[in-house]
């Protein structure tokens, strides 16, 4: 763990060195495509600082106040730079088409030795990432990947401005990654919603863990299943679980049996169950006298 989060800081540090040299090399050299890539940096910037966030806030106590952590701030942050990129994607949209219309003299060779200095950093990042189990480090390595890919977009757009002249192919490019950049903002602001929203996760559903409930030896049936995120990659649920007349012993078994299969078949983390007794009858509370 320790290595991973030196890996963290230190891809948050040269991530954020790329940002600031794509957004400055993209003014001096006058290329929306490597503007757009900056912003796509940027989101990556957000996701390994969120990624980070997660695994220290993740280690703090809970508390009275507080009592599944601070888990949400991740959501919370993910939400605002979703709602941010959505701007900046369709500003670039805008800028392109004007840029279309009338395409400015783009320095080819600055756009080239920029945005392979960025592949560098997002392949060296990648391969540090590569390999761990954690969703939220998995997330990070796609965001990761996807930005090496738009460094090679606009490295070959580079090598296109510099061998022909053609500018518009500049303005294309910006295009291109502005869409990836809705597209994952989108989903960023509708996963960030879904969480809120406390929707169940998209990998289980309850009737789906209803039927896994009732393939453990015991279980007659469950009822009122809950389920819902607590941030992207802990998520908690609660069921009323039927079972035949058990000792109050026995219920310790049962919660084990229960709390292993829904980690092992869909990471759920956190669980609250009640028993109730299939065979038992209601009781009915009548006007009795207990004089």
């Amino acid at each position: 763990m320790d290595e991973l989060h030196k890996n963290l800081k230190i891809a948050i540090i040269l991530t954020a060195l790329v940002f600031i040299l794509e957004f400055a090399g993209g003014i001096i050299s006058s290329s929306l495509a490597l503007l757009s890539d900056a912003f796509h940096v940027f989101m990556d910037v957000v996701a390994l600082v969120l990624s980070f966030g997660a695994l220290k806030i993740s280690a703090r106590p809970s508390n009275r106040n507080v009592t599944f952590g601070y888990h949400r701030f991740e959501i919370f942050a993910a939400m605002i730079n979703g709602l941010t990129i959505i701007v900046i994607a369709f500003f670039i949209f805008y800028e392109a088409y004007g840029r279309i219309l009338k395409p400015p003299t783009v320095n080819g060779a600055q756009v080239l030795v920029i945005a392979s200095i960025g592949l560098a950093v997002n392949t060296w990042a990648a391969l540090k990432l590569h390999g761990h189990h954690d969703l939220n480090i998995k997330g990070v390595y796609l965001h990761v990947i996807g930005d090496a890919l738009a460094s090679v977009a606009v490295i070959a757009g580079a090598v296109v401005i510099i061998s022909t002249g053609e500018s518009i192919v500049d303005p294309v490019l910006s295009i291109l990654i502005g869409t990836m950049l809705l597209y994952g903002a989108f989903k960023l602001v509708f996963g960030s919603a879904r969480i809120l929203l406390e929707f169940a996760p998209t990998h289980v559903d309850a009737d789906t863990l209803a039927k896994a409930l009732v393939e453990i030896e015991g279980i007659k049936g469950a009822h009122d299943i809950h389920i819902w995120s607590i941030c992207s990659n802990i998520h908690a649920m609660s069921a009323h679980v039927l079972v035949d007349r058990i000792h109050v012993q026995q219920t310790e078994v049962m919660i084990s049996k229960i709390s292993r299969m829904v980690k092992d078949r869909f990471r759920i983390l956190h669980t609250t169950l009640q028993f109730e007794c299939a065979e038992c009858e209601p009781v009915e509370i009548g006007h009795e006298d207990y004089h």
